[in-house]
């Protein structure tokens, strides 16, 4: 049975969070666990489009799963300007940026049915990005992505609160 791309992804991220959250347990040595949030990364690093995107199954959630999958690398310790994964994490930044609409909206509503999940962690990974930008065009693109991401989040809520 083929594993499911969309668990994997998921199941990598989260030991890579558990990783840097939560205290090591008994049962689980410190190599044990450093070689696990290795292997994840590797995955993920490993699986990356030649767009700079990752996708669940079937070409699902692009700007949720980019920004899950660089918001891992970052928390590496990597930058777009230095580590192991900062060209990874170039091309996640410039794949967010090309999905950002005029309105704010960082996805495709007519290809993403959860359009505004992936928004959410396309904000979340480029709001982490900004602070570590080196060259300030590029700071300045981030931060106009970003100022208009805000401004389409505040006028997305609904009357009920959610989005």
């Amino acid at each position: 049975m083929k594993p499911n791309r969309f668990f994997i992804f998921h199941f990598s991220f989260f030991i890579c969070l558990l990783f840097l959250a939560q205290p090591l347990s008994a049962a689980v040595s410190e190599r044990e666990l450093h070689q696990t949030v290795t292997r994840g990364l590797e995955w993920l690093a490993n699986t990356q489009s030649s767009r700079g995107s990752w996708e669940a199954s079937e070409a699902a959630y692009p700007c949720a799963m980019t920004g899950m999958a660089g918001i891992a690398l970052l928390c590496e310790g990597s930058t777009p300007a230095h580590g192991k994964y900062s060209e990874n994490i170039k091309k996640a930044v410039e794949f967010l940026l090309s999905r950002s609409r005029p309105n704010g909206l960082i996805g495709d509503p007519r290809s993403d049915d959860r359009y505004t999940y992936g928004h959410g962690f396309g904000m979340l990974f480029l709001s982490q990005v900004l602070g570590e930008e080196e060259y300030m065009d590029h700071r300045e693109e981030i931060i106009d992505v970003l100022t208009r991401a805000v401004e389409f989040t505040g006028k997305a809520q609904t009357r009920e609160g959610g989005w």
